[in-house]
């Protein structure tokens, strides 16, 4: 019986091709220490789709696997997982994007969040003023940043004008708190700065 798809996948990476001839994969992870990839034994692998023969692309099918090996090789990772065996096994699902269930990821460590868990959180400052709501994060190589969507549930300024997206470090001078499951992050900002 195939195992049903969870409702909470995370995309954590890109299958980039065939690694030896034993069936072992490259995957190039979306973050850098890939601790989620490295340590789930249970990856979803959603294979890019096909073009049919009316010209309209298939659905994109998402395929359980169950991961026997991971390692580092170099900024990448090669895995290996039961049933394939092969390079040419590896190369039919080249590109395929790598997924884990959210409720599969270990526990991160003490003051420490997933970004995913902060995606779609409210954003407010020290004078309780809304500033928006986090629709994602990235980082410029120094630290962290919430990317805030000031409009998200709020109307647009007086002008008209759809008001800029906030970008506020995620460093502890200005962030005061974050409460993961009140969806709340506690902010020294302002939102003209």
């Amino acid at each position: 019986m195939r195992p049903l798809r969870p409702d909470d996948l995370v995309e954590l990476g890109v299958l980039r091709g065939p690694y030896g001839v034993r069936g072992w994969a490259h995957v190039r992870p979306h973050s850098a220490d890939a601790e989620v990839l490295r340590s789930a034994r249970r990856w979803w692998l959603a294979v890019p789709a096909q073009r049919g023969t009316d010209g309209l692309a298939d659905a994109e099918p998402r395929l359980a696997v169950a991961v026997t090996g991971v390692r580092r090789q170099g900024a990448e990772l090669v895995a290996k997982w039961q049933g394939c065996d092969s390079p040419e096994a590896v190369q039919a699902l080249r590109g395929a994007r790598v997924l884990v269930a959210r409720e599969d990821f270990p526990e991160p460590p003490d003051g420490q969040v997933y970004w995913v868990d902060l995606i779609g959180a409210q954003v407010f400052n020290r004078e309780g003023l809304r500033l928006g709501t986090v629709r994602q994060l990235q980082n410029n190589g120094a630290h962290d940043l919430l990317e805030v969507d000031p409009s998200a549930g709020s109307a647009s300024e007086p002008s008209g004008k759809r008001p800029r997206t906030l970008l506020i470090p995620m460093v502890d001078p200005y962030v005061d708190g974050v409460d993961v499951a009140a969806g709340r992050i506690d902010v020294d900002w302002q939102p003209d700065w």
